[in-house]
């Protein structure tokens, strides 16, 4: 019996980016919980524009944004923090890569640096609430950092940066521009986890839906998980099944055939 499903947004849901989702998924999430089976959105987003996006739904849902650090539901919230040692090494390494751009992630709000304009641009089409500091090191209580290169990340970069921080860090690519950098142990996996023991619910009862490397601890969790037709090799290899593409609304296929609903 199904129990909890928890799905991704971007790329799996939604084209990157997306600020619109077909309004079908509200209607399903609504006979969800009308079945008693529990609902999540696990997002590299962070809180507010996860939020914004589901907005209709709110009350019937919770939210594991920022790649699982900032867990929300009506009755329960938690974050997971970057130590502060590790973090502003980090930050020193990156800053040595040539065409990056670094976004630390506090819970509801993002940090860039000055004359990195165009990744805070790239990000308010999400949208993002940010803003700008000059003093990337001094920050506290950082849960994620990601780094982006417009161009796509260099997989010699992703390989160096593996190699230097998996170690002590969740390290995981969030789509091709995008390279995420959490706590260890802290990751969409761990924060369904959370979420699984907090309504009491096991992975033999739960769904989950991705689509990039970074859901890859959340599909393990899930003895039934799905990918999308453009997903990662490395997801497609972790889920139980490959679905249909993103675009044609492969989820909310596979959702309704889950809850025998005529679509």
């Amino acid at each position: 019996m199904v129990k909890l499903i928890v799905t991704d947004v971007d790329d799996t849901l939604v084209p990157e980016a997306g600020s619109e989702i077909n309004p079908e998924y509200y209607d399903i999430i609504r006979e969800c919980r009308k079945r008693g089976i529990i609902f999540g959105v696990a997002s590299g987003r962070q809180k507010p524009c996860v939020r914004k996006l589901f907005e209709p739904v709110l009350d019937e849902i919770f939210i594991l944004a920022d790649n699982g650090t900032d867990i929300w539901s009506s009755q329960y919230q938690t974050s997971m923090k970057l130590p502060y040692e590790l973090y502003t090494e980090l930050i020193d390494d990156i800053h040595e890569l040539e065409g990056y751009s670094i976004m630390a992630c506090k819970p509801d709000i993002a940090y860039f640096e000055y004359g990195h304009e165009k990744y805070f641009e790239h990000m308010k089409t999400y949208p993002y609430v940010g803003e700008y500091t000059d003093d990337m090191r001094g920050i506290k209580d950082i849960c994620k950092i990601s780094v982006w290169r417009e161009e796509g990340i260099d997989p010699a970069v992703e390989r160096r940066m593996q190699e230097k921080w998996s170690d002590v860090m969740e390290v995981c690519m969030a789509g091709e521009c995008f390279l995420d950098f959490m706590a260890k142990g802290c990751n969409k996996g761990k924060a369904l986890s959370i979420m699984q023991g907090h309504y009491g619910i096991g992975r033999e009862d739960t769904v989950a839906f991705g689509n990039a490397d970074n859901d890859i601890p959340m599909l393990q969790n899930a003895a039934h998980s799905y990918a999308v037709a453009a997903a990662s090799t490395r997801l497609k290899e972790t889920a139980s099944q490959v679905i249909g593409e993103m675009k044609d609304d492969a989820v909310l296929k596979k959702l309704r055939e889950i809850l025998n609903i005529a679509g």
